[in-house]
């Protein structure tokens, strides 16, 4: 059997782990260059103010540098994690999927980096759409290295994993479920990236209605007087595509919310997969959190702690949704695998009782 065939380093999954973890930090300091408007303090690349990354001076540490700076410093940081953990991977494992997953991760670092440098080269506010995307592709990709390499999620504890039994504990429609989950997600983020980096925050001053109604209808004459008012208060216009972005923004949160609780229905029960019930429920108390902490962007005009903590959050819930997508999937696989093997042997434990 798989499990007994091989058998995962408990050190490469802490490593893995850290990679996780340093990936969500590099997008929560990501998250405050953006929210206090820090992403062209240091104006050149792959130099900081002439200097090499690692050399500047403290000294130039402070308002906007400490962000962008940091930012620089610790994506460098997760890329040298990156390149150990390819090479840790391509060394010892023996799973090719694992072997190629790891190579694109490094590959997909690197390409991040690019995209950022090019963004402050370029001065192009639209290449932070991509960096966002890359981020998230790559915080989706280690995890999935992660779970892999977990001796608890990935392999059948004890080698007494029962595919038959939790074939029926498991409805056939959960890992669609919960891949739909993930790619609603990824697309509430790419709203949120497109949000940020055409400064569309706050298009709508509202909430939890928009310009007093749940859906406005907004003409060309309502986008005037908006843009009067916004003038007479030192704000930057907004346009119809930003305000209308926003509204998909929304919708799409109460859309990720309606299919969380359907599919904390489906896994009610004792004998459903514990694992994936304790992720809904927390993907269900952490939305809620992150539904009150958009409330808080608009409330606090975009404040930084909240706008931060609330990119930080949706990296997060992304995070357990790729988690959960994979152990359903893990789980469906290993469950069909057993069923093959029950076939393919008729007599099944009653054959292994007699032969004891």
């Amino acid at each position: 059997m798989e499990t007994q065939r091989l058998s995962p380093s408990k050190a490469l999954h802490w490593f893995t782990g850290v990679l996780v973890v340093a990936t969500l930090v590099l997008i929560g300091v990501g998250a405050l260059v953006t929210s206090t408007e820090s992403g062209m303090s240091v104006p050149d690349w792959p130099t900081s103010f002439g200097y090499s990354m690692f050399s500047l001076p403290f000294a130039r540490w402070a308002g906007g540098v400490l962000y962008e700076h940091s930012h620089r410093l610790t994506a460098s940081a997760v890329g040298f994690l990156t390149i150990a953990l390819a090479g840790w991977i391509w060394l010892r494992e023996r799973r090719s999927w694992l072997r190629w997953a790891a190579a694109a991760a490094l590959l997909l670092v690197i390409l991040q980096g690019v995209v950022g440098g090019l963004r402050v080269v370029w001065v192009a506010d639209r290449l932070g759409i991509l960096h966002a995307a890359l981020a998230q592709g790559f915080l989706a990709l280690v995890a999935i290295i992660w779970l892999a390499t977990s001796a608890r999620l990935w392999f059948p504890a004890d080698g007494s994993f029962s595919g038959r039994t939790a074939a029926l504990a498991l409805p056939s429609w959960i890992p669609g479920a919960f891949l739909s989950l993930c790619l609603l997600l990824y697309l509430q983020l790419l709203v949120a990236a497109a949000m940020r980096h055409a400064h569309a925050w706050l298009s709508i001053p509202d909430f939890p209605t928009a310009y007093g109604h749940l859906w406005p209808h907004i003409t060309e004459a309502d986008l005037a007087q908006i843009n009067a008012q916004r003038a007479a208060r030192s704000i930057a216009p907004t346009s119809l595509f930003q305000i209308y972005l926003q509204l998909i923004h929304r919708g799409l949160a109460l859309l990720i919310l309606l299919f969380a609780l359907v599919l904390a229905s489906g896994l009610s029960g004792k004998d459903k997969l514990v694992s994936l019930r304790r992720m809904t429920v927390w993907f269900l108390a952490l939305t809620a959190v992150q539904i009150v902490l958009g409330a808080f962007v608009i409330w606090s005009g975009k404040s930084v702690a909240p706008t931060s903590l609330h990119v930080l959050l949706g990296a997060g819930l992304f995070l357990l949704a790729v988690l959960s997508t994979g152990i359903a999937y893990r789980h469906r696989w290993l469950a069909s695998r057993e069923a093959l093997a029950g076939r393919k042997n008729p007599m099944g434990d009653m054959g292994k009782e007699c032969h004891a």
